[in-house]
């Protein structure tokens, strides 16, 4: 038994919390699966499962194992990936999984570049606003908004995602334009449904944080909503950029307190950690990449906007 391989049966229990899913998923029988966890523990000389008849359940020493090991597990598929992409050619059923404001405007427009790249691969994409199972949904890809917490899962960043405080120009003409976060008490702010964290506008006031909690008379529950609101004249919203920038650059809305905000939740393509990183997930990974580029091109500042993502961006 090898290392690796005995460490792959240690991750798929302890995420399943059991040996006979973990043996299922792996189409190994009981006998070799513990064989392999006995032999690892043999190996380290610790005890990092404590096993009943119905469960199992991680020692103090197991729970630090096992972010180590999914680690190496991580590199050890991303190594033999690069290996194999290079004669393998992508191809086969891609399943990804993305937001939906996201997947509208930065995904779903490049999906037929990517397959007239590569024609062998068919993509289904699964547009939701909830964070699905990658395992238990049988999905090779997702797209997080999101600081990364699960460490069950390899996280690949594509691009920053600061947000923008922004109003129209009409609006600021009526109203006047804030020259500081306290401004905010005197104008009418569009926001998320209570409760949402979108609501928290964080900046930066005399080196010192400041949370500002947006609760706006118009409480609209989807970014599209919030933007045509504040179009419409409806007031000032925060929006991340990959919403609002090319409303900026066409100067449909203002871009407001730019030296005082601190927004920025990145953009993360995330896959499963015990997961084989086939050719078709690499080379989907490197199109959004190259796609994205080092500064993205939904910025205002952005200086290679495709076709595609302009007309997706409306």
């Amino acid at each position: 038994m090898d290392l690796i391989s005995m460490m792959r049966v240690f991750v798929s229990v302890a995420d399943k919390g059991s040996m006979a899913s973990a043996g299922r998923d792996l189409n190994l029988s009981p006998s070799v699966m513990s064989k392999n966890l006995s032999a690892l523990e043999d190996r380290l000389g610790a005890r990092l499962l404590t096993r009943t008849t119905r469960s199992v359940s991680l020692t103090e020493v197991g729970h630090a194992y096992l972010d180590r090991a999914r680690r190496i597990i991580g590199d050890v598929d991303e190594a033999e990936a690069a290996v194999s992409s290079v004669t393998n050619a992508p191809r086969g059923h891609l399943r990804i999984t993305a937001p939906s404001t996201f997947s509208y405007r930065h995904i779903s427009p490049h999906l037929p570049i990517f397959r007239e790249m590569y024609p062998d691969v068919e993509v289904e994409m699964i547009i939701s606003d909830n964070e699905l199972n990658l395992v238990e949904n049988n999905i090779d890809l997702a797209i997080r908004i999101a600081l990364m917490r699960d460490s069950s899962l390899i996280s690949r960043k594509l691009a920053s995602n600061p947000r923008a405080m922004v109003a129209s120009p009409d609006y600021l003409q009526k109203k006047g334009k804030p020259i500081h976060p306290d401004d905010l008490d005197k104008h009418d702010i569009i926001s998320f449904q209570l409760g949402s964290p979108y609501n928290e506008w964080h900046f930066l006031v005399d080196n010192k944080p400041k949370v500002f909690t947006a609760k706006g008379m118009l409480q609209l529950n989807h970014g599209d909503a919030i933007l045509r609101s504040c179009i419409n004249n409806g007031g000032i919203c925060m929006l991340s950029r990959f919403v609002v920038g090319r409303h900026i650059a066409a100067g449909t809305l203002v871009s407001l307190l730019e030296n005082f905000l601190q927004e920025d939740i990145p953009i993360y393509a995330v896959y499963p950690s015990g997961k084989h990183l086939s050719p078709k997930v690499r080379a989907f990974l490197d199109f959004l990449v190259k796609t994205y580029g080092s500064v993205p091109y939904w910025d205002e500042h952005g200086n290679h906007q495709s076709e595609a993502a302009i007309r997706a961006s409306k």
